[in-house]
């Protein structure tokens, strides 16, 4: 998930040049991934949508814990259970 800056933003990009992104902020910490959505369009339910979809297709159990920032910015904490 953390790979989405690296990988799947820059894809977006070549198809779609004045799409405006959100922006991920990640740490790793043991089993712990620490994700911080940052966007002015307040998709923090989506994003939180993708992260337990994408823990679903790859068979992994976790708890995800959501705290608002800010207006723009929500951290997400991505326990491995």
């Amino acid at each position: 998930m953390s790979s989405v800056e690296d990988f799947i933003h820059p894809e977006v990009l070549k198809l779609y040049p004045d799409a405006q992104l959100p922006r991920f902020d990640c740490e790793h910490e043991g089993d712990t991934l620490t994700m911080i959505y940052h966007s002015s369009r307040h998709f923090s339910d989506l994003a939180e949508g993708l992260i337990l979809g994408c823990a679903l297709h790859y068979g992994e159990n976790v708890e995800v814990k959501r705290e608002s920032l800010d207006e723009n910015s929500t951290r997400f904490q991505i326990v491995r259970c």
